[in-house]
C-alpha cells in the first residue's frame, strides 16, 4: 500500500473517529439558532463576523471531537463486536493517536474558551468537557440513564450559546422551546434504540438501523424549522 493511500485511510479513520457528521450537525444548529433566534434584527447580518460566536463554535467542535476520540478508544473492544468493519478501520488510529489527540483537542478548546469568552461561559464549557470525558470512559452509556445523559450532552452547546447571547436570546429561546423539547425527546428515543439495537438479531437490527436514519432526518428537519419559527 502506497504512502498516499495510507494517509488517505488514516484521514478517513480520523474523520470517522471524531464523528464529523455530528460536529457539522451541531455547527449547523448553532449557526441557525444564532442567526434566526438569538440575534436582534440590527445585528443578524453580522453574526458570522462575531469573535464570540466562532469561539463558541470552535470550542464546541474541539470538545466533541475529543470526547468522540476518547469514547472510541475506551470502547474499542465492545465496538469490534457491534460494528466490526468500521472499527477495524478506526482501530489503528484510535490506539496510536486517540488519547493524545483528545488531550490536545481538550487543551485547545479550554484555551480558546478562557481567552475569548466570558468567565461564566468558559467555566460552562469546562464543565461540559469534564462531563464528556466522564461519559466517554465510564459506564454511563450502558445503564438506563445513558441515553438521557447523551441527549442532554448533545444539546448543551446550544444552551451555552443561548446563555452567551442573553438577553438578546431570551425571546428566541422561549419561542423555539416547543420544537427544542420535541427534538430532545426524539433524540432520547434515538439514543435508547441505538444502544440496544446491537443486541438484536440481524433481521430486527436492519429495521432498527433504518429507524435511526429516519430519526436523523426528522432531527435535521427540526433544525431547518428554526429558520421559519
Amino acid at each position: 500500500m502506497g504512502k498516499r493511500n495510507k494517509i488517505l485511510i488514516r484521514l478517513v479513520a480520523f474523520l470517522s473517529l471524531v464523528r464529523w457528521t455530528h460536529i457539522i450537525f451541531i455547527f449547523s444548529t448553532q449557526a441557525m439558532a444564532q442567526l434566526f433566534l438569538f440575534s436582534t434584527g440590527d445585528v443578524k447580518g453580522d453574526v458570522f463576523f462575531q469573535l464570540e460566536f466562532w469561539a463558541i463554535v470552535f470550542t464546541t467542535g474541539l470538545l466533541v471531537a475529543g470526547g468522540s476520540l476518547l469514547n472510541s478508544f475506551y470502547d474499542l473492544e465492545k465496538d469490534i463486536t457491534q460494528r466490526p468493519f468500521r472499527t477495524l478501520l478506526e482501530r489503528p488510529v484510535a490506539r496510536k493517536y486517540g488519547v493524545r489527540l483528545a488531550i490536545s483537542f481538550y487543551f485547545l478548546a479550554t484555551l480558546t474558551a478562557w481567552i475569548n469568552l466570558e468567565i461564566f461561559i468558559a467555566f460552562s464549557f469546562s464543565v461540559y468537557g469534564i462531563l464528556l470525558w466522564l461519559y466517554s470512559h465510564k459506564s454511563w452509556n450502558t445503564n438506563i440513564l445513558g441515553p438521557l445523559i447523551a441527549t442532554l450532552l448533545a444539546y448543551t452547546p446550544l444552551l451555552i450559546l443561548a446563555m452567551a447571547s442573553y438577553p438578546e436570546s431570551s425571546e428566541g429561546f422561549f419561542q423555539s422551546l416547543p420544537i427544542a423539547m420535541a427534538m430532545i425527546l426524539l433524540e432520547w428515543r434515538r439514543q435508547s434504540e441505538r444502544i440496544s439495537m446491537y443486541k438484536l438479531v440481524s433481521e430486527k437490527r436492519t429495521s432498527a438501523v433504518q429507524r435511526q436514519w429516519i430519526y436523523k432526518a426528522l432531527l435535521t428537519t427540526g433544525v431547518c424549522c428554526i429558520a421559519i419559527i
